[in-house]
């Protein structure tokens, strides 16, 4: 009966936010502001990744920071030679406004002054197939789980879940990030205090290298499609950056 995160309540002060990226398993998502105000920047899933990302030289250990993005990436986009189906949609969020993110798109929020908002990752009858492939792909256990109750409660989902062609890309690409939401207030510190732990780093270091390499292996399938699906998706010419249409980059 356990259900992975999806709706969270994120408050950040101002320079805060969360730096470009896609939402995990292909899933859209809807943040709604209590008060404060938030700067987005949204790109159309054909938009290739090294366009839209930080460079690490760039950027250093900030690369993934909100506020690093707009000083460094966002001037780009407004030079001549920035891809038109790639241009970026841009909106100031106010209290009250609730913004929608397609799945697949890239997205990066900088909080303004400090922020209050409530968002949710969700898979609905509109991206169900994409989210279900991705999901099979990338949490294998979870997807069985997922199936054999949507038999009980949905069985119609269940069916279009038995048509989706896992041998081919799902079509939508994926960030490295996959584990982070749409519109977190305030920037990850998963790694903070790591020097105070009493774990000595190098050891720290070396159960790291083995998750990681235990994950990739695990997921390899999963991040072989995601790659698959950026580069198909950007390969194609018909992206129009102005619609939030999956069929879009078709």
């Amino acid at each position: 009966k356990r259900r992975p995160p999806y709706r969270w309540i994120v408050i950040g002060p101002a320079r805060s936010g969360t730096g470009i990226h896609i939402d995990p398993l292909g899933t859209s998502a809807w943040n709604a502001l209590i008060s404060g105000h938030k700067r987005w920047a949204l790109f159309p899933p054909c938009t290739p990744k090294d366009l839209v990302t930080v460079r690490r030289t760039e950027g250093g250990y900030q690369s993934d920071e909100a506020v690093m993005w707009f000083n460094t990436v966002y001037p780009r986009t407004l030079l001549p030679d920035w891809p038109s189906n790639c241009k970026p949609i841009e909106l100031i969020q106010g209290p009250g406004d609730v913004v929608f993110v397609p799945g697949g798109w890239w997205h990066v929020v900088l909080n303004l002054d400090t922020a209050i908002a409530v968002t949710q990752n969700f898979s609905s009858t509109t991206n169900f197939p994409v989210v279900y492939h991705k999901t099979v792909r990338g949490r294998p256990k979870f997807a069985k789980k997922w199936y054999s109750q949507l038999k009980i409660d949905r069985p119609d989902l269940a069916t279009v879940a038995d048509g989706v062609d896992l041998s081919q890309p799902s079509g939508l690409p994926s960030s490295s990030s996959s584990g982070s939401s749409s519109s977190s207030s305030s920037s990850s510190s998963s790694e903070s205090g790591s020097e105070d732990s009493g774990v000595d780093n190098a050891s720290k270091t070396k159960v790291k290298r083995k998750r990681k390499h235990a994950s990739s292996s695990s997921a390899s399938n999963s991040d072989s499609s995601d790659e698959d699906d950026n580069d198909s998706c950007c390969r194609r010419k018909a992206c129009d950056g102005a619609s939030p249409k999956r069929a879009d980059c078709r």
